[in-house]
């Protein structure tokens, strides 16, 4: 387990008169990688319990983003103060196998248990809860954020303290097994998102398909992308028109993200000798409390990565360093003033991993001449080459 669970849980939390109920004090939502220190301080502060390090939750949390959910206070002078979180892990058949039969490692969880973007997804493991005097809340405000995609499935848990026993008990679990209703026993609670008693299907991972990101191979792609950077650029930031049609989009690929098949967001890359350029991240405002644009600049990355390229660049917002540092940005150590647009730049700079098969002149020729971002998918051009050659004779 990650980290025991929440202290002193204050469940009397239907407050009267001005005040208005706890449960509208606080929201919550995903957490982001950039925000695991936060949540690793939390847990410091709040328990003695040894916890999983970041090595192993950094890569839980890439493979499902919705795998922390962080709490925060509604109405403060720093709304992002994280207060408290929910961990969870999400299993396949073959980690709720794991788990029950007492095998499963929660302080390093196997991959080979969790559940991947085409895998069925069998249940959630609580794998965490630390959220002081908020813990029953903060269940139930996630479980609700988290939407009918996850209904009805079981739910398991253990507990590394009393005050953890005591929760889960009051959320209606039992033991999976009679007789170990302890510390470190596990617990269930079923669920059922029809009619009691009816069986549910056993599902994909939800995460995977309310968030995609294409390639912007049509006309219709294009003014998808153009009418969000509009939306946020020219009406939000009152930018020139100019400015922002700059005369590079014919030169650029440009992405289009996603959510529940919504154009959400966008942004554009371009090339030079050596590196790529991140440019025009733009996000609807009613989209911003979502993972697209970590799904958005995840897909652009891994499309330059099959290119070939390692170094990617980008000029940043100042205020948007930290949201670039969690993939991998650093600032250039150019001391140059970057104004322009009215706001004030700053170079950052990240490397990637080698594509495990790059783009190269080695490739298959095929594979070359197929739509970008769609290599691995025959195209028109496969199919063309079933006809014989018959001109120029």
């Amino acid at each position: 387990m990650l980290a025991a669970d929440s202290q002193n849980i204050d469940v009397s939390y239907s407050l009267r008169g001005a005040t208005p109920p706890v449960e509208e004090q606080f929201r919550v939502r995903p957490l982001q990688d950039f925000e695991l220190q936060d949540m690793f301080q939390l847990t410091r502060d709040n328990l003695s319990a040894s916890v999983a390090p970041y090595e192993v939750v950094s890569p839980i949390l890439r493979n499902h983003p919705e795998s922390f959910w962080g709490v925060f206070p509604r109405e403060a002078a720093d709304p992002d103060r994280l207060v408290g979180y929910v961990g969870m892990l999400f299993l396949n058949g073959q980690g709720v196998a794991a788990l029950k039969s007492y095998n499963f490692d929660a302080k390093n969880p196997n991959p080979l248990h969790l559940v991947s973007s085409d895998a069925e997804l069998e249940a959630i493991y609580l794998w965490s809860i630390v959220a002081p005097k908020l813990g029953k809340i903060a269940i139930g405000m996630v479980a609700k954020a988290m939407g009918p995609s996850y209904a009805g499935l079981p739910l398991y848990a253990g507990a590394a303290s009393l005050a953890g026993l005591r929760t889960i008990f009051g959320f209606g679990f039992r033991p999976v097994e009679e007789g170990r209703a302890g510390i470190s026993d596990l617990f269930v609670l079923e669920r059922s998102a029809g009619k009691s008693g009816e069986q549910q299907p056993r599902r994909k991972n939800p995460w995977s398909s309310r968030f995609k990101t294409v390639v912007a191979a049509t006309s219709d792609d294009v003014e998808k992308a153009l009418a969000i950077r509009a939306a946020v650029f020219l009406v939000e930031q009152n930018c020139p028109y100019a400015e922002e049609f700059d005369g590079n989009d014919r030169s650029a690929t440009h992405f289009v993200g996603y959510v529940d098949d919504e154009p959400a967001a966008t942004m554009r890359v371009r090339y030079f000798a050596d590196f790529a350029k991140i440019e025009r991240l733009a996000v609807l405002p009613r989209f911003r409390r979502t993972l697209i644009a970590k799904e958005l600049v995840d897909t652009a990355f891994n499309f330059c990565r099959r290119k070939g390229y390692r170094k990617v660049y980008g000029q940043a917002e100042k205020h948007l360093v930290k949201f670039w540092s969690r993939f991998g940005f650093q600032p250039l150590m150019k001391n140059y003033d970057l104004v322009f647009s009215d706001h004030e730049f700053v170079e950052m700079y990240g490397e990637l991993e080698p594509h495990p098969n790059p783009l190269t002149m080695h490739s298959d020729p095929y594979l070359l001449v197929r739509p970008e971002g769609r290599w691995d998918e025959p195209g028109v051009l496969d199919k063309s080459s079933m006809r014989p050659a018959t001109n120029p004779h």
